[in-house]
């Protein structure tokens, strides 16, 4: 496997790879007009931006040109938390408990800290983000646009795995 950064090309394998990751983890958990509703091509158009103005550092996990994994962090000044946010971690269904994410989330922020965003129903997600040293900060509020209870989740300081 072979973690590296996302260059402009990649934007439209790394939206592809969303919707997918998004159809294998949330599906029967997330309204399914908001699934069905986002094109790739949009996704592909916010990704090519994103990586165009650097706002986002986004890493792609790939075994034979096969995307395994994406993450993406970005830099942000929210009082009381870490300037690191981790703001994508999708990895396929088949690659799920084989340590790709383990190591795509290793590229991404090292033992740094940081923090995020997870879905209060994602039980699979919050038990990983437990076993890299982050917690859940506050109470739980309304993505809107899914309708989902997202849970902040902050790791201060890092431990090892």
């Amino acid at each position: 496997m072979e973690i590296r950064v996302a260059e402009l090309d990649d934007a439209e394998a790394v939206a592809v790879f969303q919707v997918r990751a998004w159809e294998q983890t949330y599906r029967g958990l997330v309204p399914d007009t908001f699934l069905d509703a986002p094109s790739s091509q949009d996704r592909r158009a916010r990704w090519a931006g994103r990586i165009r103005r650097g706002e986002r550092r986004v890493l792609l996990a790939s075994a034979r040109d096969v995307v395994l994994g994406v993450s993406s962090t970005a830099r942000t000044s929210e009082p009381g938390l870490p300037a690191m946010e981790l703001c994508t971690l999708y990895v396929d269904a088949a690659a799920q408990g084989t340590g790709v994410s383990d190591q795509l989330l290793d590229a991404a922020l090292g033992r740094a800290a940081a923090h995020l965003l997870v879905f209060s129903v994602n039980e699979r997600a919050k038990r990983f983000y437990a076993r890299h040293g982050f917690s859940r900060r506050g109470e739980p509020r309304t993505d809107p646009g899914t309708g989902l209870d997202e849970e902040r989740w902050v790791r201060l300081v890092s431990r090892a795995v």
